[in-house]
Formats: C-alpha cells, sequence, structure tokens
C-alpha cells in the first residue's frame, strides 16, 4: 500500500508540545502532521480524543501492575475508522471527488457513511452478506448506497478497487494512506495522554493490517520531530478463526498465505487475505514485536470480563486486545511490569447477537 510522506524536518521546526495542548481533542489537533492543505475542506464529527483509561480493576483480575485502555468506543460512530474517514473525506473534497467509496466488513462503511452524509457527497459502499444488522442500519440512516455480495471478503475488496477506477470513485478503504492518516493520530494521542512517554507494549486487534500499520506509522513521525526517542512493541492480535499474519509471523515467513475462508464471530477482524500483512510482518520485526492469535470463546470472555471490570462494552474484535493480552501474559510473553496499552476498536452495541449466544 502508498504511505504519505512529509518534510518532518520543517515539521519539527513548526509543532511544539505547548501549542498541542492548547488545541481542541480531535484529531486534527495534530494538522501540521496531517494531509490536508486547505483546513476549509476538513470534516469532522470531533473524532479523536478519546479516552485512555488506567484500567486498574482489570489490571488487577490479570495480575499486571501498569495497564491503560485506549477507547476507540467514544468516536462518533463507536470505533477507530472515524479518524481515518476525517481525513479521507477531506481529502475527497479537496481534490474535488464526486464520490467516495469502501469495501467493509461494517465499522468503516458505516463511518463513511456518516461522513459522507456531513461532507453532502454520494457513498458507495460494497459489504459481504453476513454484515452484523446493527452496522447496515448505520449506512443506511446515513444514505449510503450500500451493495451485499456473497462472495469472500478479498473478491469484493478487489471488486470494490475495480469499481473505483471504472467510475471515478475516491475509495478510502482500510490500507488507503489518508485512512493511515488519520489512524495514526491514536498514537499521537496515547503519547501525549502518558505525558509525551512511551508505553512498552501498545496490543491492537488486527484484520488487513492497515490500523496496526498506522500505529506504528505514528510512533515513527513522534521520533522524526524529535517527540520521542523510543519505540513500544507492537502486539497484532488476530482471531484463531482468521490469522494469515499470526502464521506467518510464528511460521518466520516474510510473506502472508491468504487463507481460503474467514471461521470467527469476530467479523472486524475477519480478513483472511491482509493487504498491509506485509507492512505488519516488517515492523512486528522492527518493534520487536509479538502476533498472537484467540478463539472466539476468548474473546466472548474478553468481552464480558471487560465490561464488568472497566465498563466498556466493546464488540468480540474490539475486545481481540484484553484476550491478547490475557494469553500473553499467561505465556510469559509479556511481563506483569510492563506499562501495555490495549487498543479498544469498536463498540457493543454494533453486533449485539454474539455476546447473546
Amino acid at each position: 500500500p502508498l504511505e504519505a510522506r512529509y518534510d518532518y524536518n520543517k515539521i519539527a521546526t513548526k509543532i511544539i508540545k505547548k501549542l498541542i495542548g492548547k488545541r481542541e481533542w480531535t484529531i486534527w489537533r495534530y494538522k501540521e502532521i496531517l494531509p490536508i492543505k486547505n483546513f476549509s475542506k476538513i470534516i469532522s464529527l470531533n473524532e479523536g480524543g478519546t479516552a485512555l483509561q488506567k484500567g486498574a480493576r482489570l489490571a488487577e483480575r490479570f495480575g499486571i501492575k501498569n495497564l491503560y485502555l485506549k477507547d476507540e468506543t467514544r468516536n462518533p460512530t463507536w470505533s477507530f475508522k472515524d479518524r481515518g474517514s476525517s481525513v479521507g473525506i477531506s481529502k475527497a473534497l479537496e481534490i474535488g471527488a464526486g464520490a467516495v467509496g469502501c469495501v467493509s466488513t461494517g465499522n468503516m462503511a458505516a463511518s463513511m457513511a456518516a461522513y459522507a452524509a456531513k461532507a453532502g457527497i454520494k457513498c458507495v459502499i460494497l459489504i459481504p452478506s453476513g454484515t452484523p444488522l446493527e452496522k447496515v442500519v448505520q449506512m443506511l440512516i446515513c444514505g449510503a448506497e450500500v451493495i451485499s455480495i456473497e462472495k469472500p471478503y478479498p473478491e469484493i475488496y478487489e471488486m470494490g478497487l475495480r469499481l473505483s477506477k471504472e467510475h471515478g470513485i475516491y475509495w478510502i478503504h482500510a490500507d488507503a494512506p489518508m485512512r493511515i492518516e488519520g489512524q495514526k493520530t491514536s498514537s499521537y494521542e496515547i503519547c501525549e495522554q502518558l505525558g509525551w512517554n512511551v508505553p512498552d507494549k501498545v496490543i491492537i486487534p488486527t484484520s488487513s493490517g492497515g490500523n496496526i500499520s498506522a500505529h506504528w506509522k505514528g510512533w515513527k513521525e513522534l521520533s522524526l520531530i524529535g517527540f520521542i526517542e523510543q519505540f513500544p512493541s507492537m502486539v497484532s492480535i488476530q482471531a484463531e478463526g482468521c490469522c494469515p499474519i499470526v502464521k506467518a509471523f510464528k511460521d518466520r515467513k516474510d510473506f502472508i498465505e491468504p487463507l481460503k475462508k474467514a471461521r470467527t464471530i469476530a467479523q472486524s477482524i475477519s480478513n483472511p487475505d491482509p493487504p498491509s500483512g506485509q507492512r505488519v510482518l516488517s515492523l512486528l520485526k522492527e518493534s520487536n514485536g509479538i502476533a498472537e492469535a484467540v478463539s472466539d470463546r476468548e474473546l466472548l470472555d474478553a468481552q464480558k470480563i471487560l465490561a464488568e471490570t472497566e465498563g466498556i462494552f466493546a464488540e468480540p474484535a474490539g475486545a481481540a486486545s484484553i484476550a491478547g493480552l490475557k494469553k500473553l501474559l499467561e505465556k510469559g510473553l509479556i511481563n506483569k511490569y510492563e506499562k501495555v496499552v490495549c487498543v479498544i476498536t469498536g463498540a457493543g452495541l454494533k453486533d449485539m447477537k454474539s455476546p447473546m449466544k
């Protein structure tokens, strides 16, 4: 996937921590390191600025000393996808695009529909059949044109890219550079919320690999502008029924072997052929990171534990970081004295059937 690059030396002379601290808590707090030149084109629903709360009760349950929860369920459409949608839709307006679109298992599509509605621009969405009804309703009520397709996700993904090219639709898919630019701001916020300090590990539910790639880009950019001198280890968590990145990592391969089919309740992280898989393997190596898979039962258990200890109701995929933390602590791959951040990616109200099983 393409990646946006900047003149970091120039940015370092313009952006200072004191200036950032005086701004509104949205992703545009960091506008100097975002790819929009015409600020009048910015489309925002006040995304970002999500809580980084100390998970004291959950930490006690798991026997870890320093646990933080980055609660992305507090974004406008209840998932981390709003960060990338804000930047992507803003860029679409800046370049004069007539329509936007994406292929999604739910969260990104719901987010795109909302931001496109705010911008007054047409939105075309392709979804796999079986997408949770709660997410489909979000898309439809915002006026998006939604097409449900009975094909494997990778095939729909390719169909979307062809549709974009043939009809001139500005495609803001999971691995698109503008979406990565928005999602990297989560790392900026974590660092600032920790007093411009770096955690030991950041644990992220992983599907296409775009979000963990965005987080890593954020940490690297903080270093390039002189805000930090060290990096966290990145931890990628996938569902056992769809874990091509984890399998490649554990087999010590430098390429991803696509799966034929995903079999997991965690639809938000069920991508059997992740477009950013290669760069996830690279960043795991670069950050001395870890990749681990968790079962559907472990996801549901983590969803319940997170809710009953910290009051955060996440969808199963959103709780994958919690399930992964528990498993890695039990394996001794995370030390109980490390400072750990778990990213909670999406809200439980987006998938009500799973916790009722």
